[in-house]
């Protein structure tokens, strides 16, 4: 039994992983993209490329904003869902700011190997699973990953 608990907790922190390491690259595509994009706007509209910044910056935190209001909301069902307790909820979300800090404050990671980088990545998973089980929380819950996500769809014929 807890065999079938485990795998998929592993899996979901494997997976969150992943996708924080494609996400930082994007992101750090995405800061020198847009960076050449609000020049060039700056140029050929001939406005001062500050306040097309503010323009995205004021963009990228309502997105934000908006993806945590609804981690918070998924929150509150699998509370109202009796899958986790209101503290488990607040330690999620303390748990979720942390992470978010330390991602923001993880630019170091861009000098290190991929190998390093990959350990780094183990270790902070590790860190996470030993955290939620301590808390008797399950790993879905700290990176979103309710419902259907990460679930493959059954062969048709």
């Amino acid at each position: 039994m807890k065999y079938k608990l485990i795998v998929p907790a592993i899996t979901i922190v494997i997976a969150s992983a992943s996708l924080y390491v494609a996400g930082s690259t994007y992101a750090q595509f995405q800061k020198g993209h847009s960076s050449t994009i609000i020049q060039r706007i700056a140029q050929k509209f001939g406005l001062k490329e500050s306040d097309i910044q503010a323009v995205f910056d004021e963009e990228k935190a309502e997105r934000q904003a908006e993806m945590q209001s609804k981690f918070e909301e998924r929150l509150d069902q699998a509370v109202q869902d009796d899958k986790i307790t209101e503290d488990q909820k607040n330690l999620i979300l303390a748990k979720h700011k942390e992470l978010e800090a330390n991602r923001a404050s993880e630019s170091d990671m861009k000098d290190l190997t991929p190998d390093q980088r990959k350990e780094a990545m183990e270790t902070q998973r590790q860190s996470v699973e030993n955290w939620a089980k301590q808390n008797g929380i399950d790993p879905q819950y700290l990176f979103g990953g309710f419902g259907m996500r990460g679930k493959r769809p059954e062969k048709i014929g």
